[in-house]
């Protein structure tokens, strides 16, 4: 009978122990198109990735490189980098994590240009593997932006043990890594959820469980954050600030950093927008100012480029800057052969676009152009746009850079492989040639002056065209130290509550 008593008494105690399990849940507005972090170009993908998979070196909220995964780096020549890894770490499965992880990693995104991240990594020629827990990178060029290439999206390390027996598309459906939560499920369009790893080199996360709410619509994001459905909201829009702030529920943060909103055009051959008149003319058409004041609540900055005071190397004379003139946006369509009514541009997007959408539209109607406007739930529009050139004239985008390095930032428009040259259709050889050489180039002034010229370029030919480098807004549960970050990255590792 005692013998019975006491396996109840430790069956209950199991129970309630589960039952207490913590969980943390933070609503996002579409899911990862799936867990390969080196084909993956979206933030909000990224964000997530960092709970699963660890970089090799880690930027904290300052900017500040920090060790992960590597412990320390030296440059052993102008093309050469010397990397500690860090030992005892385990994968989710148990295997240890060595340099052949590394190698693996890096050659892997640094050879294949169907990944979407191969051209920020295609100057690798070589990763040496000295010993199970060193390694050296060779790269073609001297590279001055290399450790920040080892710390952002699609440096995440991945295990070859697994790839090479699962394959590609296993270990992307159901991803092993190093970071602080393991994976759990993934319901797509639902939720995606995760345990903490007991064995996480960096100490076991406060929170027993992280979910990953797939919430579109972000009144409905914003009303569960409200009523206790989730801790985070990740962006929240400037029309659902006010709720959160007259709540007792959650608070508002407000985040800066360099993320831009822009308009992608498509310069095919059979699209108007090939004529760059009409580019021009949609420029001169709306008021950027305008736009962020009523898009960021004022928090946003009309801007000419994709630069940003945090972002190194930026040509600021671009920034808090912009063309607004109706009068010319008219003679431009006029000399592209187009009278008051006659031109239809379609704008396409994310539902969470449509504000902006009919802002833009109305501000094109006052220049005589008309505007058929065709949104898409995210995830829909997510593979839509990533899918390269499938979008009639404009696209609304935005983008933010976690290596913070204007540099960096413009391998997007490079051709062939730039994530925006093959969605725009864009390539201008003497562009990429200028961001290429910019970014081998160790002196300061010269490659400040390579970059400028790279920049304009892009203002004269306007593949894209920047309307506001704009805030984030993020709502947090009172009660939860949670950090948002200006690379968007989600770190729950560092998330604890008050006591």
């Amino acid at each position: 009978m005692r013998t019975k008593l006491i396996t109840l008494v430790a069956t209950l105690a199991l129970l309630a122990s589960a039952s207490a399990q913590s969980t943390i849940t933070v609503a996002i507005p579409s899911g990862p198109p799936g867990f390969d972090p080196q084909n993956n170009n979206q933030a909000v993908a990224s964000g997530v990735y960092i709970n699963i998979f660890d970089y090799l070196i880690f930027k904290d909220a300052q900017g500040e490189f920090q060790p992960a995964l590597a412990t320390s780096w030296e440059a052993v020549s102008d093309t050469a980098w010397r990397v500690s890894l860090r030992e005892g770490v385990t994968w989710h499965d148990g295997e240890p994590f060595t340099a052949d992880d590394v190698e693996f990693t890096f050659e892997r995104v640094a050879n294949d240009p169907l990944l979407v991240r191969n051209s920020y990594y295609s100057n690798i020629t070589d990763v040496e593997v000295v010993n199970d827990h060193e390694v050296i990178f060779h790269t073609a060029e001297p590279d001055p932006i290399f450790l920040s290439a080892l710390s952002r999206n699609g440096a995440s390390v991945i295990p070859r043990h697994y790839y090479e027996s699962a394959g590609v598309e296993a270990a992307s459906l159901t991803p092993i890594g190093t970071g602080p939560y393991r994976f759990v499920e993934y319901r797509t369009d639902d939720r995606l959820v995760l345990e903490a790893f007991d064995n996480y080199w960096g100490g076991r996360p406060a929170f027993d469980r992280a979910v990953f709410r797939i919430i579109p619509e972000n009144s409905t994001a914003v009303s569960e954050l409200l009523t206790g459905g989730v801790d985070i909201v990740t962006t929240v829009n400037v029309s659902e600030v006010g709720r959160i702030e007259a709540s007792t529920a959650a608070d508002i943060a407000v985040v800066g950093g360099n993320r831009t909103d822009y308009l992608t055009f498509n310069v095919s051959e059979d699209q108007v927008t090939a004529d760059p008149l009409v580019r021009a003319a949609v420029d001169y058409a709306v008021d950027d100012a305008l736009l962020a004041e009523i898009l960021t609540d004022g928090a946003g900055v009309p801007v000419r480029a994709r630069v940003s005071p945090e972002t190194s190397f930026s040509p600021l004379e671009y920034y808090d800057t912009y063309l607004f003139d109706q009068e010319r946006a008219r003679e431009l369509l006029a000399e592209a052969g187009y009278a008051p009514g006659e031109l239809t541009l379609k704008l396409m997007g994310a539902t969470s676009n449509a504000d902006a959408a009919d802002l833009v539209a109305a501000m094109l109607a006052d220049v005589g152009v008309q505007a058929d406007i065709e949104l898409f739930e995210k995830s829909v529009w997510n593979s839509r746009y990533w899918q390269p050139g499938d979008f009639t004239n404009i696209a609304f985008g935005a983008s933010s850079d976690s290596s913070f390095d204007y540099g960096n930032s413009l391998i997007d428009l490079t051709c062939p492989d730039g994530v925006h040259a093959k969605r725009s259709h864009w390539c201008n050889q003497a562009f990429t040639d200028l961001v290429e050489a910019a970014n081998v180039e160790f002196d300061a002034t010269i490659r400040a002056g390579l970059l400028k010229q790279a920049t304009d370029i892009i203002l004269e030919q306007r593949p894209q065209y920047y309307l506001y480098s704009g805030a984030t807004f993020v709502g947090v549960r009172k009660g939860l130290n949670f950090v948002p970050r200006a690379d968007s990255l989600i770190v729950l590792a560092e998330t604890t509550t008050t006591p």
